[in-house]
């Protein structure tokens, strides 16, 4: 869902996190790329496992003025809990305010948290 300038409803509701990559049914388990969407990555439906997709809005963009907050659902009714790191991309009207400096790196590195939901018990390795 997409939620645009502090939107209390979101403006765009969708389904499932495989239909808005554009790889509905898992993906069909096999991984694809294209210019716009793709799943290069397609690993197991198993706690643990990992993916990679991306979708590029360049010929549907999402305007917006002040804010835009995008969520994914987690399994059926965020039934899951998995670890979900994203990275976004817009185009910035000038002029525009200083940015604030961005976090060390070390602080801005993904990290693997131990979660809880079905079928995620000991599945990070034991250090």
């Amino acid at each position: 869902m997409f939620f645009i300038d502090g939107e209390k409803s979101p403006s765009i509701a969708g389904t499932g996190a495989e239909d808005y990559f554009l790889g509905a049914w898992d993906f069909g388990g096999h991984p694809f790329s294209y210019p716009l969407y793709g799943a290069p990555v397609v690993g197991d439906e198993l706690a643990g496992s990992r993916s990679s997709v991306y979708r590029f809005h360049l010929d549907s963009p999402i305007p917006f003025s002040k804010s835009i907050k995008a969520t994914i659902e987690h399994g059926h009714a965020n039934y899951r809990s998995d670890n979900y790191y994203s990275v976004a991309y817009w185009y910035q009207a000038e002029p525009h305010a200083p940015y604030p400096a961005l976090p060390p790196v070390a602080d801005r590195l993904p990290k693997l948290q131990a979660v809880g939901g079905p079928g995620n018990a000991g599945a990070l390795p034991k250090n």
